[in-house]
């Protein structure tokens, strides 16, 4: 019952919101009405950047001061809207300046629409309670969906293997692979080679999961694209819950225990939806060079926008890491696929239909991000034809059986996408004046001060008190500004032709050998020379018009600005090598360590302080019956065992065969740099993924890190001396790509080039050995490849049964 109590307060709270909301529309709307004089008007502006200034530190834990402090950037925002469209539009017997002045004005009032509802979705983020405990007895039977097109063996083999262990009944989960590479029409493909490639897939992961003992699921055409292959595996499913992995996320042991619970409490409940970790930075992140305590991109939505859908009831599906329930699925005829994104219009339509929703802000799966720019604008642009598609095809305001905060919370996230548009409006509107003298604003040196200034500084302000720990200052600005000049396009074309978005697979198995320029440089370049010329310009008419040296300290400033942040966003198109091949995850699990010649191990305490799928750092510390001799001996090229200790998870500790790499000699043992035997058995391999993705808790420990402050200034500082160091790396790139393409073309000439797959960054290797039974695997005590610490009770017996188990390892 606790969860229909907390929906119950949820309600309430949502209500009383609401009433403040419309409590504040009236007075707002005289505050932004009434005229008053210039020095007036200054006075109030002065005023409310104070307020905002003595309220800012109490927003992150007072909704009162939260509230007040919007209320207060509200009045000022709307004071500047009216401003806008009763006194600064330039006459229209100029048409042509009063067609632009209009579409800049046009753009505006979509931003302070956007500064509106996301202010009001966000004033209240939702933190949800753990579900309530349920008997084992009354848990719903779960298919678990893994869909996949294109995605390497080994990414599949983690991420299927670890679903297949998350802390569950077995009787009740079922792991389906749904594989679209190996449909019938693939297989049967006009053009040979892509038909033996789609067969050969279809062969590896048929006899992938016959290993990990779950099912394969494919199917005569590739229709509906991912929202298709979903549907068609469920056809053959009759589960009361539906699991959807990407092929890259990776989920934690505890995914279904921190989710299923919710569904049993609550039978209207149609979605819990949970948040995307990432291994690796993206590549705008990776790019610009962005510090490593920066929060990542996708942080702004999963740990707050998502919360504050959830509050109003808009949390949806994000096509991965998340819980259905089948039979809202076939209330509406299974995944939607009307558009290219399925997700959101899934959630669409099932919403209307009258289930609800929530989401958990635990990060329970560990994925990937595109590696390259061109993939990231890829993946971005499906986002955003995606998300046009459904605000034209499937308006929520046109959606019955919606509530009214519903709707405005699925509008934000449509509208969320125009950005591009808007962004492409603000870097070019200034250069209307500066590049052709045309009138695009008409107001006064003072008038903009007071106005647009504390309009400004209150935007900036209000920004950084909401979303501080998750966005730091002018950070969306880079964003958006290194995405605009691809995604324009994308947008207004799928605004007038909405059925003519193609789906499309984004690469996550891109390996970069080297630094170069992105294939996509040349539109943001050419954005940054006009911003540059704009500002040059200004420069000459300051010189040449004295006279016009109030409106070029507008005008101006705004191209400097603008010319700053496309300086920031630059490098993004200069491509960075990746120096290690696979991340590595910190962390601190216990484990025993095994070592010695010719059958004979000595055991060692152990910790592994960070772990990738190729490899780990592991500390050793002797215990008082370790042969010190044998552990002295350990040296690059050594071969040995660890097994790490998994309390919760006993049946997954098994012996894990390593390579020393480097070694560290300090005064209380030894710390490794390991590498893992690729030529290892598959539960082995389950020991590895468990290791490095079975505890949520890394994850979160992650996440908290990055999610720190960063006041406004000192964030607008940050970014300064970012562009500087922007443009000067991609101008040293730029100037070294030829020589580099030269140098890869006689590479390539001479035979150097290998062809060869890329290795993935969660690759285990290709070799399986179905033969190999479990190390460590004690008939008379039913210990599974577990050893523990030297000097314990039955310490000698475990670490025996280790040492036989590994004598059976090749």
């Amino acid at each position: 019952m606790s969860l229909l109590i907390a929906n119950r307060k949820l309600r309430l709270t949502e209500i009383a919101l609401v009433l403040m909301w419309v409590a504040l529309v009236v007075p707002l709307a005289i505050l932004a009405s009434v005229p008053t004089s210039t020095a007036v008007q200054g006075a109030l502006g002065v005023f409310a950047v104070l307020a905002v200034a003595a309220l800012k530190p109490f927003t992150s834990s007072k909704i009162v001061a939260r509230f007040l402090l919007l209320a207060i950037a509200s009045a000022v925002v709307m004071r500047y809207w009216f401003w806008r469209v009763t006194e600064t539009l330039p006459p229209m017997d100029m048409p042509i300046s009063f067609g632009i002045a209009v579409a800049l004005f046009i753009v505006e009032t979509y931003a302070i629409f956007v500064f509106f509802i996301s202010s009001f979705i966000t004033a209240d983020p939702i933190n949800r309670a753990l579900p309530p405990k349920v008997a084992a007895a009354n848990l719903p039977t779960v298919d678990i969906l893994v869909p996949s097109y294109n995605e390497p063996t080994e990414m599949l083999a983690v991420t299927l293997s670890a679903a297949k262990n998350m802390h569950y009944p077995a009787q009740k989960r079922t792991v389906v692979l749904c594989d679209d590479g190996g449909t019938d029409q693939r297989c049967n493909h006009e053009d040979p080679e892509i038909a033996r490639i789609a067969r050969q897939r279809r062969a590896d992961l048929q006899e992938l999961c016959a290993e990990l003992g779950i099912v394969y699921s494919t199917r005569p055409k590739n229709e509906h694209a991912k929202a298709g292959n979903m549907s068609a595996a469920l056809e053959r499913l009759n589960g009361d819950l539906v699991v959807v992995f990407d092929a890259d996320h990776v989920p934690s042991r505890d995914f279904l225990a921190r989710t299923v619970g919710y569904f049993v409490e609550d039978p209207k409940l149609f979605l819990v939806q949970t948040p995307h970790f990432f291994l690796n930075p993206d590549p705008v992140e990776r790019n610009i060079g962005l510090r490593s305590d920066c929060p990542p991109e996708n942080e702004m939505f999963y740990h707050l926008g998502h919360r504050g859908l959830d509050r109003w009831g808009g949390a949806f599906f994000c096509g991965s890491a998340s819980v259905l329930r089948r039979a809202a699925l076939d209330d509406v005829g299974g995944f939607a696929g009307d558009t290219i994104t399925e997700d959101a219009e899934t959630a669409l339509e099932i919403h209307s239909r009258g289930w609800k929703s929530l989401y958990v802000d635990h990060a329970m799966i560990a994925g990937l991000q595109p590696e390259t720019f061109v993939s990231f604008i890829q993946q971005r642009g499906r986002w955003a034809a995606g998300m046009m598609q459904l605000l034209m095809l499937k308006n929520p305001l046109r959606r019955k059986g919606m509530s009214l905060t519903q709707r405005l919370c699925y509008l934000n996230s449509m509208t969320f996408w125009l950005f591009p548009l808007v962004r492409m409006t603000f870097i070019l509107a200034p250069l209307a004046y500066l590049f052709f003298g045309l009138q695009i604003f008409v107001a006064t040196i003072q008038e903009v001060l007071v106005y647009m200034g504390a309009y400004m500084a209150i935007s900036f302000m209000v920004q950084n008190a909401l979303y501080a720990r998750v966005r730091w200052p002018l950070l969306s600005e880079i964003y958006e500004t290194a995405q605009a000049p691809y995604l324009s396009g994308v947008v207004v074309k799928t605004l007038f032709k909405p059925r003519g978005a193609k789906f499309n697979v984004t690469a996550k198995d891109e390996v970069l050998e080297e630094d170069f320029i992105s294939p996509l440089f040349k539109p943001l370049l050419v954005l940054w020379m006009i911003a540059g010329l704009g500002v040059l310009a200004a420069a000459v008419r300051w010189v040449l018009f004295p006279g016009d040296h109030n409106i070029l300290s507008i005008v101006g400033g705004w191209a400097i600005f603008n010319f700053v942040i496309l300086s920031a966003s630059l490098r993004a198109i200069a491509e960075r090598q990746q120096r290690r091949g696979v991340p590595r995850v910190e962390m601190h699990a216990p484990a025993v360590a095994a070592f010695g010649r010719d059958g004979k191990f000595s055991f060692a305490a152990a910790t592994v302080v960070d772990s990738s799928t190729s490899g780990a750092g592991i500390r050793l510390v002797a215990g008082p019956d370790t042969d010190l001799g044998e552990m002295a001996a350990i040296k690059p090229g050594y071969v040995m065992y660890f097994t790490p200790e998994f309390p919760k998870s006993p049946h997954l500790e098994n012996a894990i065969r390593v390579q020393v790499k480097n070694v560290e000699r300090t005064n209380s043992g030894l710390v490794l740099g390991v590498r893992y035997d690729p030529e290892q058995p598959m539960f082995v391999r389950e020991t590895i993924a468990h290791l490095i993705f079975g505890d949520s808790a890394v994850w979160e420990a992650i996440r908290a890190s990055k999610n720190k402050p960063m006041p406004l200034l000192k964030g607008m500082g940050y970014i300064v001396t970012l562009a500087f160091s922007s443009v000067y790396h991609t101008m040293s790139a730029l100037v070294a790509e030829p020589a580099r393409r030269r140098a890869a073309m006689e590479r390539a000439r001479l035979g150097e080039i290998e062809a060869a797959q890329p290795a993935h960054m969660l690759a285990f290797g290709e070799a399986f050995d179905p033969e190999i039974t479990n190390p460590g695997f004690d008939p008379e005590t039913g210990v599974r490849g577990q050893a523990v610490m030297p000097g314990g009770s039955v310490g000698y017996r475990h670490m025996q049964t280790l040492a036989r188990g590994l004598e059976q390892q090749p």
